[in-house]
């Protein structure tokens, strides 16, 4: 009872989408487009069935449309307004009602009905696991940045009617400000960082209702931008790249420090100290620092055009490094996602010559296991990429006309190989070496969390993205390096904290409201225009992969690779085959994945109802 009494104190201008599901009839979690097409043979959906019932030529003025009355629960349909436009509306039924949004998720403009919907009406993207309330339109996961247009909508008959301007289907709505009124002398929440993780911390607390102070620490002197641009083309424009403007924040009182660095955190005393000696106290801080390259100790490694890429800045040194040549000797080292989507960029292009050189055999073994791993491979050698495997840099070695800029790299196997411009790409560890004096550390740097994503022994010390070691089972943590993973743990951190900030004010415990992360982690990566999606975070001891994954060039490749632990499907990763790792990531947030021997006697977990929940979830439960 204060859970929801809490919920509806303050949050009450939305409604609060709980983590168990309680209808009690199983839904289709599919689109409907395929449905429909079978099971209502004599209904048709073309655009010129739909009835206009607006004739004004203004397509600013609201104007009612109807389509027919055929979605059954759980199932969701784009239906195209008939008004001479190429524009379409999203119906999707919910438990009995149907609701009408827009049809493209706002991150990437995808088709939303070749996604999954769940029995209480959570749309999850079929590109990269944004997730919306079919029910208010609004953000329920990353990486989505606006939320869906809805529209009213009732039922007349075999009809749906819907209200509607057509200019609404083109602009997204911004994510709420429920903030208000400002109690700017209550409490405070600093942010530490301003990547992914900090920029959403800072607008969720505003979303998620609030009201106190939030302030920002940077200390990249620019707004914060889509990182997962970086590697994917040789343009990086941090205004161009920004994910809001200055006045987005102004407008939310989120005061915003770029450049500016914070050098030690007293948790004892709830103060951060900056650089220049200044101090700020506060009520709940976020620990979003995100993380630093590692480097290579090897002679050598301070020569020109021997780079890192984690910043706008670390980009545009490497871009200018490889434009600067003619079709350079690019030499990558390591085998991870930014290496990787780098040389598919250059080779794609044929902007260089692209070596990959790593101490192992098989590109990203680790997460995508050995099929796939030499899948990716072939994949770019076909593209003229060379690997040269089980090998590590001894030297850099100094141009013979520059002898400022690398010229070559002399391998621990006495190869020598020529190298204009090398790009070190062998993970990277968490910038808190500003907390290095603090108990909180791990040896690796992280920071471990509950399922709320605090710190046990300090309920006010919030931590995602890099920095953040989170439970996905009972028995196994995880840090996850990505951008998507630090947004959507940050969004979860800012909502607790606007629950625990209102408990504290009502004078009630937060710990009995406060919300776990049930989100699988989700991400994706880009080779030669086409992505591999990926959810989970276990190791694996089985895979099994459905799909042709040896006779086709790359890009044509269709596939779905389920991995396996104990017979139980903790990852899968897919190429070509959406929306099966959206459909996954919430099957395993409801409790509802097949075993991985079902799925190798056939189950489609596409034909998987998404809801009920078999269980109350706690954890992502991989």
């Amino acid at each position: 009872m204060l859970a929801r009494a809490l919920l509806r104190s303050t949050l009450a201008t939305y409604p609060a989408t709980l983590s168990a599901l309680t209808v009690p009839s199983p839904l289709l979690s599919r689109s409907a487009s395929s449905v429909l097409s079978t099971s209502t043979p004599s209904r048709t959906l073309s655009a010129s069935s739909l009835v206009h019932r607006h004739n004004s030529s203004s397509s600013a003025m609201p104007a009612q449309f109807s389509f027919p009355n055929t979605l059954n629960n759980g199932e969701m349909k784009a239906f195209p307004l008939g008004d001479g436009t190429d524009k379409s509306v999203l119906l999707s039924k919910v438990q009995g009602t149907v609701y009408a949004t827009s049809a493209k998720c706002t991150h990437y403009g995808a088709p939303l009905e070749k996604g999954t919907l769940t029995a209480d009406g959570r749309i999850t993207c079929p590109w990269h696991g944004a997730c919306f309330s079919a029910k208010t339109g609004d953000i329920e996961d990353a990486p989505a940045m606006q939320c869906l247009q809805t529209f009213k909508t009732h039922v007349e008959g075999d009809q749906v009617i819907v209200e509607l301007s057509p200019d609404a289907l083109t602009n997204a709505r911004a994510i709420p400000d429920r903030g208000t009124p400002r109690n700017l002398n209550g409490p405070v929440a600093v942010v530490l960082g301003n990547g992914a993780g900090g920029q959403a911390a800072a607008e969720s607390l505003r979303e998620y209702g609030f009201k106190g102070r939030v302030v920002v620490y940077g200390k990249e002197p620019y707004l914060a931008v889509d990182r997962t641009k970086l590697s994917k083309g040789l343009e990086a424009d941090a205004a161009k790249l920004a994910l809001r403007p200055a006045d987005y924040y102004k407008e939310r009182d989120i005061e915003l420090h770029l450049g500016e660095e914070v050098t030690g955190v007293d948790f004892d005393r709830k103060q951060v100290t900056l650089a220049g000696g200044k101090t700020q106290d506060y009520s709940y801080i976020v620990i979003a620092a995100g993380s630093v390259p590692r480097s290579l100790d090897v002679p050598g490694a301070n020569l020109q055009n021997v780079h890192v890429l984690r910043s706008v800045n670390d980009a545009n040194s490497l871009h200018k490094s490889i434009k600067s040549l003619d079709k350079p000797n690019v030499v990558i080292i390591g085998t991870g996602f930014i290496g990787m989507e780098l040389a598919s960029v250059l080779a794609k292009d044929g902007k260089a010559n692209v070596t990959i050189m790593a101490n192992t055999e098989i590109p990203m073994k680790p997460v995508l296991g050995d099929v796939v791993g030499k899948f990716i491979k072939r994949w770019h050698q076909t593209n003229g990429v060379k690997f040269i495997d089980n090998v590590s840099p001894k030297e850099f070695r100094a141009s013979e006309k520059d002898t400022s800029k690398v010229g070559s790299i002399a391998l621990d196997n006495g190869q020598i190989i020529p190298a204009d411009v090398v790009l070190v790409a062998v993970g990277a560890i968490p910038a808190t070496q500003n907390l290095k004096s603090s108990s909180l550390l791990n040896d690796d740097g992280s920071i471990s969390v509950n399922k709320f994503l605090h710190v046990d022994s300090r309920p006010e010390v919030y931590v995602c993205g890099d920095v953040a070691k989170f439970p996905v089972s009972e028995s196994k943590t995880v840090r996850v390096e990505h951008w998507n993973v630090a947004r959507n743990t940050a969004r979860l951190a800012a909502k607790n904290i606007a629950l625990a900030a209102a408990a504290t004010e009502a004078g009630t415990p937060a710990s009995s409201i406060l919300e776990p992360f049930t989100k699988v982690p989700y991400f994706w990566s880009v080779q030669y225009g086409k992505s591999i999606r990926y959810a989970g975070a276990l190791p694996f001891d089985d895979v099994y992969v459905d799909g042709d994954i040896e006779s086709k060039k790359g890009e044509d490749t269709s596939f779905a690779a389920y991995y396996g632990l104990k017979g139980k499907v903790v990852a899968v990763a897919s190429l070509n085959k959406d929306p099966v790792v959206s459909q996954f990531s919430e099957l395993v947030r409801l409790g509802l994945c097949p075993s991985l021997s079902e799925i190798k006697g056939g189950k489609d977990i596409l034909s998987v109802p998404l809801g009920p929940a078999s269980q109350q979830k706690t954890t992502a439960s991989l």
